[in-house]
């Protein structure tokens, strides 16, 4: 029984594997998108282990996993640091966690901070954790908000992992683990449709089930500057009439009231109606180009589906590798909750303009050609 081709390091050094065999699963970035930051984790069984296996195995060392589809180069599928494990019989397995949460705990704002966007704030916290490097800072290109100023003798310390829990709902953020152990922090406003993966649909297991809810929100507060208790509020009346009130808050250290108008209105934009959309696509075979926050495209859908093809934005997977065999277990998210919206210009027909389509439908709210004719 071979893993595919595959590199396990252990504290530096590359395990023998030619006599053991393997089982990999692997939980990357996040189940929805509004998940709090996440770490990866990863649990790795070394089945038919000798003593020397064991003795070489201690918690708190790092651990690289590198995978090769087929007889490709290995890249990694996860980096990150061995939290326990457990030996049955043969059997040892390890369990490790991202260095997002290695790095959590480290103290931050320990000094003042001064009024910065919000993008400038991510890279100060993780430069006062010695982090820099190791960030891969993606912010929204269109809305990079102004933050209050931070005084550390009224706000007291904080930790890199509260802090960031705090920064990330403020623009509606992915924070994650790469896997090559950086840290990813994403705004979904950076997200696009360009370059969208085509799952083959020979690769998804079965057809995905749709799921419809009631919205995230229809009152909309912005909570801002700071402590002082200002707020913005939006509404849509139309969302209100359908299902009723929806009321949720975003709270903020925002300084201008522009800037919490804007994520109110962008909150509300997004969240107002109920769509129907695929949360988890089981694929048989593993991805490895795949990346968070990127748009797959699944289509052959079954003819009762609301759309196909389909659309969603990447928000994590799980992915088990045993021998031969690698699957996947993809979490997607409807892409308008990113701002993306589901219809590009470029599928419309070029002899519609702004003044021909339906006036009823918000382009925001368009899925298809025919939601938008005349």
């Amino acid at each position: 029984m071979a893993l595919w081709p595959v590199t396990v390091e252990l504290d530096g050094e590359e395990l023998e594997l030619a006599d053991v065999a393997a089982d990999v699963a692997i939980h990357h970035g996040r189940d929805d998108v509004n998940a709090s930051p996440t770490a990866t984790t990863c649990q790795l069984t070394l089945l038919g282990v000798t003593h020397d296996h064991v003795n070489a195995f201690r918690p708190g060392v790092s651990l690289r996993v590198l995978v090769a589809d087929g007889a490709g180069t290995p890249a990694p599928r996860f980096t990150g640091t061995v939290t326990d494990g457990t030996l049955a019989v043969d059997e040892l397995t390890a369990i490790a966690v991202g260095r997002l949460a290695s790095v959590r705990g480290i103290a931050v704002g320990l000094g003042n901070w001064p009024s910065e966007t919000w993008s400038a704030r991510v890279a100060r916290i993780f430069q006062e954790a010695g982090l820099t490097a190791e960030l891969d800072l993606r912010p929204d290109p269109t809305f990079d908000p102004l933050l209050a100023p931070r005084d550390a003798t009224t706000a007291g310390p904080t930790t890199l992992g509260d802090y960031m829990g705090f920064l990330a709902p403020m623009v509606g953020a992915l924070v994650a683990d790469h896997l090559d152990g950086r840290i990813l922090v994403q705004a979904v406003g950076s997200r696009t449709l360009a370059d969208a993966v085509l799952v083959d649909p020979a690769l998804v297991e079965y057809a995905p089930d749709w799921l419809i809810v009631l919205p995230a929100g229809n009152i909309v507060t912005v909570r801002y500057q700071a402590d002082q208790g200002a707020s913005v509020t939006v509404t849509d009346d139309a969302s209100r009439g359908l299902y009723g009130d929806r009321p949720s808050t975003i709270d903020t250290s925002y300084v201008n009231a522009a800037d919490a108008t804007a994520r109110a209105q962008t909150a509300l934009r997004r969240g107002a109606y109920a769509h129907w959309n695929i949360l988890q696509a089981p694929i048989l075979a593993g991805l490895p180009g795949l990346a968070l926050g990127d748009p797959i495209v699944l289509e052959r859908l079954p003819p009762s589906s609301p759309l196909s093809p389909w659309t969603p934005i990447v928000e994590g997977w799980a992915e088990q590798i045993t021998g031969d065999r690698w699957t996947m277990q993809l979490s997607l998210s409807d892409p308008r909750l990113s701002g993306i919206t589901p219809l590009p210009w470029e599928d419309v027909d070029p002899a519609l303009t702004w003044a021909t389509i339906n006036q009823t439908v918000a382009w925001y709210e368009a899925q298809s050609p025919e939601a938008i004719a005349p």
